[in-house]
């Protein structure tokens, strides 16, 4: 047991030093740049739109979809940094999730939006293409020319392929969801 609890020590130090390091390089090198201010903007802003764009009678659903697509990314995001198959060069903090605007603004609130106004399963769909289209293939180059993300082992191919695999999974659960809610069984 001493040996498990040594090796255990040996690998909380060594984690405190690299968060040391990570911490000071975030404050001295990152930290009111105008990339951070950018990084703020991607947080901020989504969340403003989502706020005027709101409507009430789906509102419970919307956020529940939302709040379905953060866990999924943030869990998928973790997982893709310790595989190395991408990287943040710069970061909005210094914590888990890395991506922090993307994984709790950039990323949900668009779905949320296209769960309040595109209801038909049709629309919902032309929907769900034209952005994962727009951000695998648009925003995504574009956050990497900027440097905000640097893709290791990754194709932008399989982000539009995850965008439509989450949206329209989520958008089934949630609809079985409320299906399950209205009809007054449980």
């Amino acid at each position: 047991m001493s040996v498990e609890r040594d090796h255990l020590q040996e690998v909380r130090l060594l984690e405190d030093h690299l968060f040391s390091l990570e911490a000071e390089g975030w404050f001295h090198y990152e930290f009111l740049t105008p990339k951070w201010f950018l990084l703020l903007g991607f947080f901020v802003v989504p969340w403003v739109l989502w706020g005027l764009l709101k409507k009430r009678k789906v509102l419970s659903e919307s956020i529940l979809f939302g709040v379905i697509v953060m866990l999924i990314t943030i869990i998928l995001d973790t997982v893709g940094l310790q595989f190395r198959f991408w990287e943040y060069p710069i970061e909005f903090v210094p914590v888990i999730p890395r991506a922090f605007p993307f994984d709790l603004s950039m990323v949900p609130i668009p779905y949320m939006l296209m769960y309040q106004y595109f209801q038909t399963g049709r629309s919902f769909a032309i929907a769900l293409v034209i952005m994962a289209a727009s951000y695998a293939f648009i925003g995504e180059p574009f956050c990497e020319w900027l440097n905000l993300v640097h893709y290791v082992h990754w194709h932008y191919i399989y982000s539009f392929c995850y965008y439509i695999l989450i949206g329209a999974a989520i958008r089934l659960l949630v609809n079985k969801i409320k299906r399950f809610e209205t009809s007054g069984q449980g």
